[in-house]
């Protein structure tokens, strides 16, 4: 019976996993929210059986699926243990039900409801309340996978390859790791890299929903703005080659969004990296150390004599994953509790959104609250709900 049931798993999972196209291009991640519960049941260790609860959209509050939860929010980039709750990276695993215009408003006010009312700092049950929020307030989960913003370190990672992978000069690294980061055809050309490698830029330009994903610490809704998408529209249909189109589209119309400097600030960081690894030498020969000579005490020390104490064995209570009573208690402020992610849709009643063809196979999750049952997800080229 257990074997079946792994079984009846891995063949559920099997559409869901192979949907997305096998795309391999830089550092672009692109990953369902099944793909994660999958993975993260692998990190953590959990029994594969438990598997058909979640994809049945049963997320109990135990221990174990809390923690699987919190997995999921850092491996899809919508939790951060410092800051918590990143907004944009959560909204675009979520599509509102048509004519919802309540959505935001309940959503805000359950997180400070639920989340802030947790009194110990547990990042678990920050996460899981967090996530049954959006899950039973904002939406229904879409099925398709979605961006998943790269760290800094890997943002670095990329813009360094870059640097390699087009050979610019020792000269010009050195200037880049000064901090100049000035207009030249190089520096246009490593930008164009950067956001190809990272996936900002696509087939249709620069994609402004994923800068909005990538400063998801800023919540910046400028970046969807029509003024924004204007802006790049008129840059991209001037003829520029690629370079120039990525270049005076961060300059004319990204300035002063999300976080200011990203880019310039990884290339920065980047050319110190290359710059450090020209010298590293790649034989593996030992250079001849230099000898020293012996060195001679002049005393012995001695070890200093103690009692020891003898301490009764006490026994450790049981700390539950949401009852920490070693961690000090601090009141958790919601960062979107003030935030006003987007204007709900204005069509009038609730009819089915219809999915995207690539995933109209795979296993559609819809929420069981009362606004939701019966309504499936939207997306447009598995690219979420809205498209820009």
């Amino acid at each position: 019976m257990k074997q079946l049931a792994c079984l009846v798993v891995m063949a559920l999972l099997a559409p869901s996993l192979i949907a997305a196209d096998c795309d391999t291009k830089g550092l672009i991640v692109e990953k369902s929210f099944l793909q994660s519960v999958h993975d993260c049941t692998e990190y953590l260790q959990i029994p594969k059986e438990r598997l058909m609860q979640y994809m049945a959209n049963e997320f109990p509050p135990d221990d174990e699926t809390k923690c699987l939860l919190f997995c999921v929010g850092v491996d899809l980039g919508w939790w951060n243990n410092t800051c918590g709750l990143q907004v944009p990276s959560i909204v675009s695993y979520f599509q509102p039900v048509q004519g919802d215009k309540q959505y935001e408003k309940r959503t805000r006010e359950c997180l400070e409801r639920r989340v802030g009312a947790i009194e110990s700092p547990n990042s678990c049950c920050q996460a899981y309340e967090t996530f049954q929020c959006y899950f039973q307030e904002f939406g229904n989960l879409v099925t398709c996978p979605q961006y998943v913003r790269s760290t800094k370190l890997q943002a670095t990672q990329a813009a360094l390859d870059c640097l390699v992978m087009l050979r610019y000069p020792e000269k010009l690294l050195k200037v880049y790791a000064s901090g100049k980061v000035e207009d030249s055809p190089e520096t246009r050309c490593l930008y164009h890299c950067i956001d190809l490698r990272t996936g900002l830029y696509t087939q249709n330009g620069i994609s402004l929903p994923r800068f909005f994903v990538r400063d998801s610490a800023y919540n910046d809704l400028r970046y969807l703005s029509k003024e924004t998408k204007a802006c790049r529209d008129r840059i991209r249909q001037s003829g520029c080659d690629k370079c120039t189109e990525v270049y005076n589209t961060h300059k004319e119309c990204l300035a002063g969004l999300g976080e200011e400097g990203y880019t310039s600030g990884i290339i920065t960081a980047a050319a110190k990296i290359a710059l450090m690894n020209l010298g590293v030498s790649c034989s593996q020969d030992p250079k001849p150390c230099a000898t020293k000579p012996p060195c001679h005490t002049t005393c012995t020390p001695t070890k200093p004599t103690h009692k020891t104490k003898s301490c009764p064995e006490t026994t450790k209570k049981h700390c539950s994953v949401c009852s920490n009573l070693h961690e000090p208690a601090k009141h958790y402020s919601s960062p979107a509790a003030n935030v006003e992610p987007a204007v709900a849709p204005s069509h009038v009643g609730r009819k089915p959104f219809v999915t995207c063809s690539k995933c109209s196979g795979g296993q559609v999750y819809n929420l069981p609250g009362r606004a939701y049952r019966g309504h499936v997800s939207s997306c447009r080229r598995c690219g979420g709900p809205t498209s820009y």
